[in-house]
This record gives C-alpha cells, structure tokens and sequence, in this order.
C-alpha cells in the first residue's frame, strides 16, 4: 500500500482543514482544458433511459463526474462497472457543467470484488469515502495510488478490515490531518503498539483479530467525524 511522507500539514487548530478558494476546482479545471480522463469508477447512477452519471477518481485531476449517453445498442454488460479502471474520451462541456463520453475503454477489471461480500462491502466503503472528499484535493495524485493499492490488496484477498484502516489512515496522513500527533496519541499503549504494526507490515502479512482492527476503525472514524471535516 502507498506510504511515505504526509505531506505539511494544512489545519488550524483543531484539525480543520484549509481550503483555497483561489484555486480552480478539479471539475473548473477539466471544462477548460481536458478532453480524455483516466481513472477509477467509484459511483454510477441512472439519469433517466438515456443517460448514466459515473464519477471517476483521476490521479491527474480528482473526482470527476461524466455523462455516459446509452444507445439503442447498449446492453447492461457494455456499461461501465463500479471500480472499473477507465480512459474516456470526452466531448466539450455543455451548460450542465457535466462532460459527455464519446468513447471509452476499459484498462483493467477487478471482478474479485464482486465475488465476496466483505471485500465489495469495503470497496464501496473506500469509494464513498473519496467521493465525500476527492473534490477537493490539491494533490490528487497520491491519492489515486493509495485507492488503487486498497483495491488491489482487496483483490488479491488482504483482510478488508485491515485494508480499509490503512486507507482511511493515510488519507487522512496525506491530507495533513494531525491523525498520528492526536488521534494515535490518544490512544493505549497497546493500542497504538496494534496500529504502528499494521501500517508497518504489508496487508498480506497481517492477522490482527477482526474485533481488534474493528475497534481502531470505529475509533478513527469518530475522531475523523467529530474534530476534522473529513467524512467517512
């Protein structure tokens, strides 16, 4: 899974996030500019017969939202599928502020997902989280490798607990949240002893007791909900 560096921490005192109101919003940035998209499908919601909304984390620019026009000749399988890794080909944008896709290909599937309840179960936990906070990521980059290492891991069977606590930690890391300064140091000593050697060890390796991992995550999410603006 990624790690390395958090980056330099953007809160005030209690951990809420800055934002910057003078830089262009991922979806500002893609009407001016983009023509193609790549990136991970985290969501898809019918708009009437003829179209479905997907929205798309893009390592190049964020969370996005497309409009897929379905023809006569598009059947239930020629759909894109949740966490279907994506290239778009995007005609200009309209007055919805939406883009359309011309054309798309998929890149890479990750049918294991579907396949047991508690890894899609987890996938869909990872996705809504970075649809309740990509928007506005400044740097979205390591942001896609750490979803894109949490799926995998969750494809190759890694326990969902402990793939779900390492994502939602780093996310929290690299959006510069104080989550090792307050909410570890809040923590036991052996409670922080558990969590220090799960993010340490690959997720492969890793057999904490699920009411262990259970109880960290439940922690981290309360602590994330209630002193900082991020929502999990």
């Amino acid at each position: 899974p990624v790690d390395g560096n958090p980056v330099r921490p953007r809160t005030n005192r209690l951990g809420k996030k800055r934002r910057r109101p003078d830089r262009l919003r991922g979806e500002e940035l893609m009407s001016t500019i983009a023509h193609s998209l790549e990136g991970i499908a985290l969501n898809r919601v019918e708009t009437g017969e003829n179209h479905l909304r997907i929205s798309v984390f893009s390592e190049s620019l964020g969370l996005q939202t497309v409009l897929f026009r379905k023809g006569r000749r598009n059947q239930a399988n020629d759909l894109p599928d949740l966490f279907d890794e994506l290239e778009l080909s995007l005609a200009p944008a309209r007055s919805t502020g939406f883009r359309f896709v011309r054309e798309y290909r998929v890149i890479t599937k990750k049918r294991e997902l579907a396949h047991d309840h508690r890894r899609f179960q987890v996938a869909s936990d990872l996705a809504r989280l970075f649809l309740e906070n990509g928007q506005h990521l400044l740097e979205p980059k390591p942001f896609a490798d750490l979803l894109q290492s949490a799926l995998s891991a969750l494809c190759k069977g890694g326990n969902p607990q402990t793939v779900y606590f390492k994502a939602l930690f780093l996310f929290a890391q690299k959006e510069g949240l104080p989550v090792k300064e307050s909410w570890l140091s809040d923590l036991t000593t052996a409670e922080q002893t558990h969590v220090r050697t799960i993010l340490r060890r690959p997720v492969d390796s890793q057999e904490e007791e699920l009411s262990t991992l259970c109880i960290l995550v439940d922690s981290l999410r309360l602590w994330l909900n209630a002193e900082t603006e991020l929502r999990c």
